[in-house]
């Protein structure tokens, strides 16, 4: 298997609107992907529209779950539900159950489901590092993408980007390979200015294309029987509308800077 690369996922979906063409293009070229998911995003105010008491734009209508059969959601629950989503839109994209590893368990932690602070990022990703460089000794370093930590406002996205960052500047060498990604709402963010080596990461291929497309649809998949509750799509539909082409004739993209 060619040389490894690890992808830290602050919550459940960012992977697939941050970095979803790259994950699927990673795997194409035969690369060792692992992904490092930080938290099970259970914090989110998209449960209330799950749980009936707020409107979800994109479903149309107030949820009233004793009548479409489902129990309202508490936040272990939502973590199963959020897990399953992650779990099969990697899947989408090639990455096996088996290269999905969590935070929590790496550092013998409970799921820091409020906030990730640096050390916590920085510790997991060492942790996780460690582990994969031990299974791969003769690959050489390995690569590492996170979510931008100058181009986004979200707590858990920067530290978790900051973490990579200053584990490069500790460590130049062991963490020259790095990457960040830049989710949809900041693609005209005037910061962008500030990060240099900013590219657009387009499909290989209609097949990657597509690839993107099913992950995009593993989070609007609906069986409350099942456990499913459409989370991604009743959280962020605007994303997500931007990477499934919804709205628009452009196949997904990644936006990626250094």
């Amino acid at each position: 298997m060619g040389r490894p690369v690890i992808f830290c996922v602050p919550h459940p979906d960012d992977e697939t609107l941050g970095a979803g063409v790259s994950i699927a293009e990673h795997v194409a070229a035969g690369r060792d992907v692992h992904v490092l998911l930080m938290t099970k995003g259970t914090s989110s105010g998209a449960i209330d529209k799950i749980n009936g008491s707020l409107w979800s734009p994109w479903w149309g209508a107030p949820h009233n779950p004793p009548v479409e059969g489902y129990q309202p959601l508490d936040a272990y629950s939502l973590g199963v539900a959020r897990l399953r989503e992650i779990r099969a839109a990697l899947g989408c994209l090639g990455v096996p159950a088996d290269r999905i590893h969590y935070a929590w368990d790496l550092l013998g932690e409970e799921p820091l489901d409020t906030q990730v602070t640096i050390a916590q990022a920085k510790a997991a990703i060492k942790a996780l590092h460690g582990k994969v460089m031990a299974d791969n000794p003769d690959s050489g370093n390995c690569g590492l993408w996170a979510p931008s930590h100058t181009v986004d406002d979200n707590p858990d996205h920067r530290n978790i980007g900051q973490a990579s960052w200053d584990l490069y500047k500790a460590d130049p060498v062991t963490w020259a390979d790095r990457r960040y990604w830049v989710l949809p709402p900041y693609w005209n963010d005037a910061r962008l200015n500030q990060v240099p080596g900013r590219m657009w990461d387009y499909p290989a291929d209609a097949q990657t294309a597509n690839r993107v497309r099913n992950a995009c649809r593993a989070y609007a998949s609906w069986a409350p029987a099942e456990g499913l509750y459409a989370f991604g799509y009743h959280s962020v539909a605007d994303m997500f509308a931007l990477m499934d082409g919804s709205t628009s004739t452009n196949t997904p993209k990644c936006l990626i800077h250094k």
